[in-house]
């Protein structure tokens, strides 16, 4: 069951009583105590609850909190009213609240409650149903049929609401009702460009108008092609520069073709893409279709030259704008004046200057045509122009602005401005550009006290009764006025008095009273003369601004009732719906009594109105037609007002006129018309036929205007169509089809259309139009034979056959060719060398007079420019070509980003395929890059700090990659060493904590006593060290000793003569500064008959053993005897140095072993050993002896480690490379490197290989050179047989491997290259059929699709249409 509610219907009525915002609070029963009702908020208000009866269920909280205190069941489907008294310190004012309780499950809800999303295409007609879920509203039991209504979000009225099912759509639905679904639909189309969202909230209300729900509906108007594009600018003005030619006669200039002369822009509201087009193409210029850049091709042969650009969409249909205009302006300027010549480069878009604000008085625009001021100018040249008509100042061109009418600051509107904007032109001259600016200009307006005061008192002549025992002091009546100055200050006096002193009135209030304690008499009228006086708005010196003198009319006792105006009129159209209100018709009563009305008509008309006897309201009662001669067209009444309870009564005239409305359209005599066999070559203005169209309507709207619908026509407004333009019997088929409408002048207007067809007559007089006036074909620089270039077309609007060449005849030239047929323009079938950036070549088209009877007789040719653009094919690598001499140098501890290089790598190639970018390659088995490089500018900077002494050493490999930017990017390569530079920054160390050494009583002079050793990881003098001595502790001890500075061999010069002695060796390196470490030597002084002990050798070594020398191994025995007789035994010691070489890390270790009576000492491996990471090692050892006073001496073992092959070549190169198709055999490809840490040659030499197995598919195509790793094609490569390769190449060292399980073969690593075949467009494209058929109806219209045709291309661009 569907209802629709119509507006002004009884079930709507009685639905939106209870469906106002916050006119009923609804409350489910189950609500707990405690549930917040309302709050209200006041300005130090209390509030109290006045009802008893409901306070057991309600209470209301002093901060205006109303909450429940307790079940609310009891009051189920009962509607309640609380009063609340609301007080202030100052006042007092009452409130009421409405509630129903209501069963929670008949309450209303919305699935899903948050809300629902749909759509609708903009445009869309009337009618058009949104595409939205289907809204309904449920409850948890059944309640009926439901109202829905929008409540919010279509303040523009474009939606409805309707029951699904119903196809009716009556856009004066205001509620529809219905226990089924309800869809949204649209009465009006919409347009995304003005609004894209609607944000709709939907209200369903049960039939009793209690329970309510709210769904958000978000409705989203789809896009479609309905605006065309827009220029940013109306007129664009440029300057094109030439020089002057030298060789010439005087004022030739030389111009550059296919220079840039600017650029266009327009935007399109639907954003869509836009191109552009010369809405006349010429010689001169041409435009870059997607980016609306015009381009010089040809010469000027004037000054200015007006050129018009259209801009079209890429919707569907396709939309074209307004014209643009664009001026190009030619400067030829002397060579010699060149650089000194400077053209002011003013805008030539449109600009916003600030706005200009200002202040005057009312009085400042008394005077009308006073010059109020003057707009500031720019330069001398500007003139200025008012943009839109205003009614108060005009602008003169020299920016002086004038009053046009006497300010009135109360009709200046709320704003009290006066707001307008000028246009600013500069007409420019030879040198500066023209331009345009705005500029908004403000004036603000101050009052001046000039408003007469005037009465509001209604009804009028002002009336009033006085009762008759009226106590002196009773009002009777109050004076209101009013001035429209801010400032008045009104005051109320009676003029004139003729009630005998019966009467006063209080002059700031305005109310009249009664004096004297007379009665008053009976129906005795009392007059008094009043008027109302501004005493801020003076007249002269004597006088005030002030009213008219009105008369107050006093009676006593009663009188009749007064209508509120002598006499009313109304004026209505002709289809003004039955029963709506036409005026209200109102009346005074003087005894507060209530009054009724009557109507009665005078002449004609009894029946067509009627009044509510009540309400005063007069409603239509009829249907009106104007143009019905038996209903007259104004409608005498007169209207009686009558008190209840038989008072007075009175009547007043009421005049209803009924004005014509514009209901009928213009009718044309014909559907169509038709002129026949008219010339093509007619003039200008002449008569072809006539048309006619009659109106129904009365006065405007029965005028007549004609408008036609093809510039080619126009017409008068007696019907009679000329032509506008020359005819033209080779478009539209012979003939011209257009509307004629004729419009009445009627608001809204209306129409009527017929159609007209105009058949012309053809002569042979059309010369073979190219569709382009310049061609701008690209083509690759490594184009074969054959490649398709471009096709040129041309058409010849007689319908003639047209044949193509080159100027200057034949079908060739240079090396391209043209199809004299097609139009097709190739590279011809020899060698082909493109070395140029363009080749401009002028082609011709040549009808052939088939077209009419001997329109062989005329032969037309045309021209066009084909100017063929060299495409760069990214067919070259970048190159470092001083990668070679690349050997930079880094210091040890330089901060992080320190500069170290700048690389540069060169492509052959141009644009983005010669643009290079640089990046680092990660090194084998490294974490992190250790320098990074500027993609932009190739320079190399550091990426940490380094240390030449650590795990960085001295020598650090980096490779550079160069990439240029083409698609694909083709890459180079440049491997080098930086070396590590040192810095002072280890101080040298003693191979030990502390020296200690026994020294015989008796030691003669000279005696070497002991060597302190210290080494530096620093180089050269920042390693060199220098010994010193001293004696800090007994400063005495310093005269028996002194040290060798370069040895650090310690040497007794004087005779020993205490038991002990403690010295200080110091050990300083010559770096800048130098740094020094200090260590402690004690000498010990031992009777002369002990020995210490004696070594085979003070010295062992150089001993050379093999860096791979397994743990535990041997590497040199030492033996020492002990210097006692009878007691051989010794105790070896291997002193643990200060640095890995002395064995800090315990490297080594050593084993004590007895051997026929001797004690021997073994040195042995104990950490694996690196040659790459420490070459040598410096070991002391240390023997004691076991007699009574232990002496001990040393050794020193020198250890060289010898290199051996254990390092594994790792590539460093990444898996990806390119070579383009048909290059010859040996063309290089790329160069692989291979990086192998050993330290020695052979071991660290890398010979390179294609690997010879099943696997390798690239092996039979590429070579590679063993000693560089450049690779190299073999054969001439065809990218459409196959598109890429796998090569696999191995890097092996030059010696045989030292690691397990070698078999005695060098060590070796693989890697697998991609190897791209890089397209050339050298195949030419295939249709996919040989015969393409379709029909098509001879009615089909113009941009029918007819069918497709589907070519293909072996090469990358697959596919055209």
């Amino acid at each position: 069951m569907t209802h629709t509610v119509l507006a002004g219907g009884a079930l709507l009525y009685a639905l939106s009583i209870v469906m106002q915002a916050g006119a009923l609070t609804l409350l489910p029963h189950d609500v707990h105590p405690g549930h917040a009702v309302r709050h209200f908020v006041g300005n130090h208000s209390r509030y109290t609850l006045l009802d008893p009866e409901f306070t057991s269920y309600f209470t209301l909280l002093d901060n205006g909190l109303l909450m429940t205190t307790a079940d609310l069941s009891p009051l189920l489907n009962q509607p309640i009213d609380l009063a609340i008294l609301e007080q202030t310190p100052y006042s007092s004012a009452a409130h009421s609240v409405h509630i129903f309780v209501m069963d929670r499950r008949r309450m209303l809800h919305f699935t899903p409650s948050e809300g629902v999303s749909g759509e609708i295409p903009e445009n869309a007609p009337p009618g058009t149903i949104v595409d939205v879920p289907l809204i309904k509203a449920t409850a948890l039991v059944d309640v009926g049929p439901i109202a829905y209504k929008i409540i919010k979000g279509d303040e523009d009225a474009v939606f409805t609401l309707r029951a699904k099912g119903d196809r009716d759509l009556n856009t004066d639905v205001r509620s529809v009702i219905t226990d089924g679904d309800v869809e949204i639909v649209s009465i009006k189309p919409l347009d995304t460009e003005q609004k894209s969202i609607y944000n709709l909230n939907i209200q369903a209300t049960d039939i009793h108008g209690t329970s309510k729900a709210i769904l958000p509906v978000k409705i989203e108007v789809l896009n479609e092609n309905d605006h065309e594009p827009r220029f940013e600018q109306e007129f664009y003005y440029f300057v094109v520069s030439g020089t002057q030619d030298e060789n010439a006669p005087n004022g030739t200039a030389r111009w550059q073709r296919f220079s840039k002369i600017g650029k266009v822009h327009a935007y399109d509201a639907d954003k869509d893409r836009v191109y552009y087009t010369l809405m006349n193409p010429n010689n001169l210029a041409v435009i870059v279709p997607q980016t609306g850049e015009l381009i010089l091709a040809g010469e000027p042969d004037s000054n200015e030259v007006e050129l018009k650009v259209l801009a079209h969409d890429t919707g569907a249909p396709p939309r074209a704008s307004k014209p643009a205009r664009v001026f190009i302006e030619f400067v030829i300027r002397d060579r010699k004046d060149l650089p000194a010549l400077h053209r002011e480069k003013r805008r030539v878009t449109r600009a916003v200057r600030p706005t200009k604000r200002i202040e005057f008085t009312e009085s400042d625009g008394e005077v009308e045509g006073r010059a109020v001021f003057t707009l500031e100018k720019e330069t001398d040249r500007e003139t200025f122009k008012i943009r839109d008509d205003n009614p108060w100042v005009a602008v003169e061109p020299s920016g002086v602005v004038k009053v046009k009418k006497k300010w009135d600051f109360e009709d200046l509107g709320p704003e009290k401005t006066i707001d307008f904007w000028v246009t600013i032109s500069n007409a420019g001259n030879g040198v500066a550009l023209k331009y345009t600016d705005n500029q908004r200009v403000i004036i603000h307006v101050k009052d001046v006290n000039d408003e007469p005061p005037y009465f509001i008192n209604r009804p009028l002549p002002m009336q009033t009764v006085v009762q008759l025992n009226a106590a002196p002091n009773t009002p009777v009546f109050t004076l209101q006025a009013r001035d429209p100055d801010s400032d008045h200050n009104i005051h109320y006096f009676i003029v004139r008095d003729r009630t005998g002193g019966r009467f006063e009135v209080d002059e700031r209030s305005g109310v009249v009273r009664t004096r004297g304690t007379d009665p008053f008499q009976l129906d005795m009228e009392y007059v008094l003369y009043v008027k109302a006086e501004d005493q801020n708005g003076r007249v002269d010196e004597r006088r005030f601004q002030s009213t008219p003198e009105e008369r107050l009319s006093i009676v006593g006792g009663k009188r009749a009732p007064q209508f509120y105006l002598p006499s009313y009129e109304a004026e209505i159209a002709e289809n003004q719906k039955k029963d709506s209100d036409i005026i209200s018709v109102k009346a005074k009563s003087f005894a507060d009594r209530e009054i009724r009305y009557t109507l009665k008509a005078q002449g004609q008309g009894a029946g067509t109105f009627n009044i509510g006897p009540t309400s005063g309201i007069v409603k239509l009662a009829k249907e009106l037609d104007f143009e019905d001669l038996r209903q007259p067209h104004v409608y005498s009444l007169v209207v009686t007002a009558t008190e209840d309870s038989g008072g007075f009564s009175t009547s007043v005239e009421l005049t209803i006129r009924v004005t014509d409305v514009n209901d009928n359209a213009p009718k044309f005599e014909l559907p169509d018309y038709q002129a026949h066999n008219v010339d093509e070559d007619i003039p200008l203005g002449t008569s072809i036929l006539k048309v006619k169209a009659m109106d129904a309507d009365s006065g405007k709207n029965a005028e007549i205007e004609y408008l036609v619908s093809d510039d080619h026509f126009s017409v008068d407004s007696n019907g009679i169509i000329t032509n506008n333009k020359l005819l033209d019997a080779d478009n539209n088929n012979a003939y011209y089809e257009f509307v004629v409408t004729a419009k009445d002048k009627g608001e809204p207007a209306k129409t009527g259309t017929a159609t007209v067809r105009v058949y012309t007559k053809n002569k042979n007089d059309e010369e073979p139009k190219f569709s382009q006036q310049v061609y701008t074909p690209n083509v690759d620089e490594n184009a074969g034979p054959n490649t398709l270039v471009t096709t040129v077309v041309a058409s010849d609007k007689d319908g003639d056959n047209v044949r193509f060449g080159f100027v200057g005849g034949g079908t060739s030239s240079g090396q391209f060719v043209i199809e004299e047929i097609t139009g097709v323009i190739r590279l011809h079938n020899k060698a082909i060398s493109l070395d140029r950036d363009k080749y401009e070549l002028n082609v011709t088209a040549m009808d052939d007079g088939a077209c009419c009877v001997n329109g062989d007789a005329t032969i037309h040719t045309s021209t066009a420019v084909v100017v063929v653009f060299i495409t760069d094919v990214n067919d070259n690598k970048p190159i470092f070509k001083d990668c070679p001499t690349y050997f930079p140098k880094v210091e040890e501890g330089a901060p992080n980003g320190s500069p170290v290089i700048k690389v540069h790598a060169t492509d052959e190639d141009k644009g983005v395929n010669g643009q290079v970018k640089y990046s680092i390659v990660q090194q084998p088995n490294q974490k992190g890059t250790k320098f990074t490089v500027d993609e932009e500018t190739g320079e190399v900077s550091t990426n940490k700090v380094f240390d030449r002494e650590g795990d960085d050493g001295k020598f650090v490999s980096v490779t550079v990659k160069a990439t240029d930017q083409g698609e694909p990017s083709l890459e180079g390569v440049c491997s080098f060493t930086v070396e590590i530079t040192d810095v002072n920054d280890n101080p040298p160390l003693f191979d030990r904590q502390k020296y200690v050494e026994n020294v015989k009583q008796d030691a003669s002079i000279g005696t070497n006593i002991l060597r302190v050793s210290a080494s530096d990881e620093d180089a050269d003098n920042n390693g060199a060290i220098v010994y010193t001595l001293s004696s800090p502790y007994n400063l005495a001890d310093i005269e028996y000793f002194e040290i060798q500075p370069e040895s650090g061999w310690i040497v007794l010069k004087k005779p020993l003569d205490r038991e002990t002695y403690k010295l200080e060796a110091m050990a300083q390196d010559k770096g800048f500064p130098p740094l020094s470490r200090t260590v402690e030597v004690q000498i010990d002084v031992v009777d002369r008959a002990n020995n210490p002990p004696v070594w085979d050798h003070v010295v062992y070594g150089p001993i050379y053993i093999r860096e791979n020398l397994p743990v535990g191994a041997k590497v040199v025995s030492v033996k020492a005897s002990s210097g006692i007789e009878n007691n051989p035994t010794v105790f070896y010691r291997l002193m643990p140095g200060s640095t890995a070489q002395t064995n800090k890390f315990h490297t080594f270790y050593l084993q004590q072993r007895a051997d026929n009576g001797n004690t021997w000492a073994d040195i042995k491996v104990n950490h694996p050993l690196d040659y790459e990471s420490i070459k040598e090692y410096n070991l002391t050892i240390r023997v004691e002896n076991n007699g009574a006073q232990q002496l001990a001496s040393e050794a020193t073992v020198y250890i060289m480690l010898e290199d051996v092959n254990d390092e594994i070549p790792l590539f460093t190169e990444r898996e990806q490379e390119t070579v383009l198709e048909g290059e010859p055999i040996g063309t290089k490809v790329t160069q692989v490197n291979a990086i192998d840490k050993d330290g020695t040659f052979p071991n660290n030499q890398v010979y390179y290989y294609i690997v010879d197995s099943p696997r390798n598919e690239g092996k039979d195509f590429f070579e590679i050179s063993m000693q560089t790793g450049e690779i190299f094609t073999k054969v001439v490569f065809d990218r459409e047989k196959q598109g890429a390769y796998a090569l696999e190449v191995e890097a092996r060292d030059g010696a045989p491997s030292a690691r397990p399980n070698s078999d005695n073969q060098p060590n070796s690593v693989t890697k697998f290259i991609r190897i791209g075949i890089a397209d050339k467009n050298d195949n030419p494209p295939y249709f996919d059929k040989e015969l393409y058929e379709a029909e098509v109806d001879e009615n089909e219209d113009i941009q029918h699709t007819v069918l497709t045709v589907t070519a293909k291309d072996h090469d990358e661009l697959l596919e055209y249409n």
